[in-house]
């Protein structure tokens, strides 16, 4: 199901005319302002058709999200409830710790080679700005996972404790691309958390 644009940008706290850019960063066609934090993170999680099958279940069943001990719940489709892997329009709740942060679907990409999941901040989210989730298979066909964002800090205590809050968005980062690979059971065990189960990694009651 494909929505217009009018639903694709209600609700999303950052600014209409860069929604959608975070590919045109991983394609270096675009840079924020300095305003913006930018991440981008990308490794060799396998090698070949298998694991590159394996990395897109990976992320668009959430698995990888659950990786960085991120629980995702699948909210509404423009409205309607959602179910299945995420559609452009979708709306998904993330689950951090005691944080609870709304983003809408942007895009899903798929061919191949590359497919490329995209989600923007809506109001209450602890950042502000978007995430592109990418898998891809090179000329050598190994599998590279990358994560590209740009955000700032919307909630006060983030903004409050900046440096440490970009220090956890880096390892969790690392934990989204880690957790796209095939050998994700290892990755979310090594964490000490089993992939079917969701804890509170930061202690918070």
């Amino acid at each position: 199901m494909q929505g217009n644009g009018n639903s694709i940008h209600q609700g999303l706290s950052y600014p209409r005319d860069m929604v959608g850019k975070s590919l045109l960063l991983a394609d270096a066609t675009w840079l924020p302002d300095s305003s913006w934090h930018v991440v981008d993170y990308a490794e060799t999680i396998g090698h070949g058709e298998a694991d590159f099958l394996k990395a897109v279940d990976n992320l668009l069943t959430w698995r990888a999200h659950r990786a960085a001990f991120v629980r995702v719940e699948e909210a509404f489709r423009l409205g309607k409830p959602a179910s299945g892997e995420p559609e452009r329009g979708e709306t998904v709740q993330l689950y951090f710790g005691p944080t609870v942060s709304p983003c809408r679907i942007i895009a899903v990409e798929r061919s191949p080679r590359r497919v490329a999941l995209v989600y923007g901040t809506m109001h209450g989210h602890i950042e502000c700005g978007e995430e592109a989730f990418i898998i891809e298979r090179d000329a050598n066909d190994a599998v590279i996972g990358r994560c590209v964002a740009f955000s700032q800090h919307s909630w006060w205590l983030a903004r409050l404790f900046s440096r440490p809050a970009r220090v956890v968005q880096r390892w969790a980062t690392k934990r989204y691309v880690r957790g796209m690979s095939r050998d994700l059971e290892n990755v979310v065990r090594g964490a000490r958390v089993i992939p079917e189960v969701w804890t509170n990694p930061l202690g918070f009651k």
